[in-house]
């Protein structure tokens, strides 16, 4: 028997990965209840006010760190250059150096990925 012959149980099988649009919304819905700002100001077209813009730095840098989308890819997902986002992570990489921020990012990402675990429920 060929092993593309062989029947792998459906237990076994890798779980489909979720769509980074599918990404993109639960992580932004985690950072948006974290930061207490709604999805427009997340979403804003220009910088914005600086909570929301520092909250969408994190929602990009959740994406890569997280779950490994490319800057280029996560840029196409917020509207915004590949540079913005790789700017972005290492602004929040930087943050990361401060205690209670560092507490606050570890538990969003832990969030998001409970949220990706469950299927966004």
């Amino acid at each position: 028997m060929l092993p593309s012959e062989i029947a792998v149980p459906p237990s076994c099988s890798a779980a489909p990965s979720p769509a980074p649009e599918t990404i993109r919304r639960r992580i932004a819905a985690c950072v948006i209840a974290d930061f207490c700002i709604t999805a427009d100001e997340l979403a804003f077209g220009s910088r914005g006010p600086q909570r929301a813009a520092l909250a969408r730095q994190v929602a990009m840098y959740l994406c890569h760190v997280g779950f490994a989308l490319s800057f280029e890819g996560i840029g196409r997902l917020f509207h915004r250059d590949r540079t913005t986002v790789a700017y972005a992570c290492r602004v929040i990489e930087e943050r990361r150096e401060d205690v209670w921020f560092d507490r606050r990012i570890a538990a969003l990402e832990r969030r998001c990925a409970l949220t990706q675990a469950e299927g966004g429920r």
